[in-house]
C-alpha cells in the first residue's frame, strides 16, 4: 500500500468545524499525502473561533497591515479558542498526527497546546523571505498551495512514510481500531514494552498514548457527525467511532468539545455549516 495514501483509506480527516463558522465561505482542498491532511482558506468574520483537540499541527498565514504573518499551532488538549483578526484573509495547512513541519528547530511536544511564530522557526533567512513573498503575492488558493509545497517538499522526510517503522505501525493500528485500543494492546501487537511505547509515542506524536488514542477516536466521531448532519444517530455514531456505548461517547465528546454531541451539531446546523464549507478537488 502507498504510505502517502494510507490516511485517505482510513477515513480519518482531522476537522475543526468551528473554523468554518467564523466565516461565510471556508474553502478546503484535501491533500492526504506528504503528511498533509488538507489546505484551507477563509476571510475571518469573527474575532475568535473555537478549537477542539485533533492531535495535529496547523500553520496559518494571515495577510495583515500590508504584510504576511505566520503562526504554527499544536493540538489543544481540551476545547479552546484562538484569536482572529477581523476581515483578515487566512491560508492554512493542517498536518496529519505525528507530522512536525518545523522539526529542524522545535520538538513536536513543545508545540502541543501552544502557538508560535512560524517565521522564527524557519532557519534559512532566504527560504523564509522567499516563502512569505510568494504567499503574499499569490492571488489564488491554488497558487498559495503551490508556493507552500515548493518550500515544504525541500524539507519533508518523515518515518511515517516508512511502512516498516514503529511510528507508522502505531498510527495505523490506532486508526484501524477507531481509537478503541489500550497501550497494553499496542504493546502486545508490536512486541515492544509499554514503557518504550510511551516514550516513542510522546517523541513521535508529541502526546502521551492516552491523548493520542482518545483524540483520534474523538476526531472520528466529529467526522461521522459532520458528514451526517441531517440524519444523526447517537448510538450508531458512538459505536462506529470506537466508543463502548453512547454514555461513554457523550462524556468524552463533552470533555473535548464543551458540548454534548447533539448540541454541538445543532450549533453547526443553526450557523449553516454545510453551506459555508466548500470542498474543491
Amino acid at each position: 500500500m502507498n504510505a502517502n495514501r494510507m490516511f485517505n483509506l482510513s477515513g480519518i480527516i482531522p476537522k475543526q468545524p468551528e473554523f468554518v463558522l467564523s466565516t461565510s465561505k471556508y474553502t478546503k482542498k484535501l491533500c492526504m499525502q506528504y503528511g498533509i491532511s488538507h489546505f484551507y482558506q477563509f476571510t475571518s468574520e469573527a474575532t475568535k473561533m473555537g478549537v477542539i483537540p485533533d492531535a495535529c499541527i496547523d500553520i496559518l498565514f494571515c495577510k495583515k497591515d500590508g504584510r504576511l504573518e505566520a503562526r504554527i499551532a499544536g493540538s489543544r488538549l481540551s476545547k479552546g479558542e484562538v484569536d482572529n483578526d477581523l476581515n483578515c484573509e487566512y491560508f492554512g495547512i493542517r498536518f496529519m498526527p505525528g507530522i512536525n513541519p518545523a522539526k529542524e528547530t522545535v520538538a513536536l511536544h513543545e508545540i502541543v497546546n501552544s502557538e508560535m511564530n512560524f517565521e522564527d522557526l524557519i532557519p534559512s533567512c532566504n527560504e523564509k523571505s522567499l516563502l512569505l513573498e510568494q504567499l503574499y503575492l499569490a492571488d489564488t488558493f491554488e497558487e498559495r498551495i503551490r508556493s507552500f509545497m515548493n518550500y515544504y517538499l525541500q524539507h519533508y522526510n518523515d518515518p511515517l512514510e516508512d511502512t516498516h517503522s514503529l511510528k507508522y505501525f502505531v498510527q495505523t493500528e490506532i486508526i484501524k481500531a477507531n481509537g478503541d485500543m489500550k497501550i497494553s494492546e499496542l504493546s502486545t501487537l508490536s512486541g515492544y514494552s509499554e514503557r518504550y511505547l510511551n516514550k516513542k509515542i510522546h517523541e513521535d506524536f508529541g502526546l502521551n498514548p492516552n491523548h493520542l488514542i482518545r483524540f483520534i477516536r474523538f476526531q472520528k466521531a466529529v467526522g461521522n457527525l459532520t458528514s451526517t448532519l441531517d440524519h444523526l444517530s447517537g448510538v450508531d455514531t458512538a459505536l462506529e467511532s470506537g466508543y463502548y456505548d453512547q454514555s461513554h461517547f457523550i462524556k468524552d465528546f463533552r470533555k473535548f468539545s464543551g458540548e454534548t454531541p447533539m448540541r454541538y451539531i445543532h450549533n453547526l446546523q443553526c450557523h449553516s455549516y454545510d453551506k459555508k464549507l466548500y470542498i474543491i478537488d
